[in-house]
């Protein structure tokens, strides 16, 4: 039996040593790299959690009895609390442009109305399908009730229209404010009861907790993916070491 010359033993050592100097970098790496899914499925629990908070809270005012809006307005920010108010006299309608609803497109209705109070309050009065031409509706001789939720923040492209009268993309509420002969509230009244063709629009948020534990869900199995890499690596690297000691 020969052995093998000495500069092959030699180049073999060195071609093991580089593969383990090359495989000690990546088992690190993906150690490393598993920390950042871990972190992100922490925030996404996190968010889940507020979002989670923020809806119970809104359910919860949803079923209180209404409250007059003037005290309301006065005492509390808007967070979808039941509401009720008597128009003293009101403004031409405002039509908000690019509502969907249901896949269907359409505009929202709003029109300021003033309190007995003098104050003013911007009414939600429903949703109309469009592109159907606008017909005034007259506002309901009763009392009118709803949901008094924050001003909407849209998100607008350039050209669109901000305005405080006619047909607008979204309402500039700075110029009603000015124009209007009163303390404008900074809210917005949504109905929960609309006069046909009218649709009520809908007052619960948007968002679902159940999607951010999802993505916590995500992140974490990467994570885990990534551990189980790094392990498997770092298990070669530690297999070839052992094996080069015993050649």
């Amino acid at each position: 039996m020969t052995c093998p010359p000495v500069d092959v033993i030699q180049s073999s050592s060195r071609v093991g040593f580089r593969r383990q100097r090359g495989r000690l970098p990546l088992a690190w790496l993906l150690w490393l790299l598993a920390l950042l899914p871990f972190l992100l499925a922490l925030w996404q629990w996190q968010r889940g959690q507020q979002r989670q908070a923020q809806l119970a809270h809104h359910e919860f005012n949803l079923r209180q009895a209404p409250q007059p809006l003037a005290a309301l307005a006065a005492s509390t920010a808007p967070a979808g609390q039941r509401a009720w108010l008597r128009v003293r006299s009101s403004e031409p309608e405002i039509r908000v442009a690019n509502a969907l609803l249901g896949g269907a497109s359409g505009i929202r209705i709003w029109q300021p109305v003033q309190l007995p109070d003098g104050s003013w309050v911007v009414v939600d009065r429903g949703w109309l399908r469009g592109p159907a031409a606008y017909v005034r509706i007259p506002l309901p001789p009763l009392r009118l009730q709803g949901y008094w939720l924050p001003r909407p923040q849209p998100y607008l492209l350039s050209g669109a229209r901000v305005a405080d009268h006619g047909e607008v993309d979204a309402l500039d509420w700075v110029a009603l404010a000015r124009r209007l002969p009163g303390r404008l509230h900074d809210g917005l009244l949504v109905l929960d009861v609309t006069l046909p063709p009218l649709a009520p629009w809908p007052v619960r948020p948007p968002f679902d907790p159940q999607r951010h534990y999802a993505y916590a869900l995500q992140w974490l199995l990467l994570g885990l993916c990534l551990i189980t890499g790094a392990w498997i690596v770092q298990r070669r690297g530690r297999d070839e070491r052992s094996g080069s000691r015993t050649d």
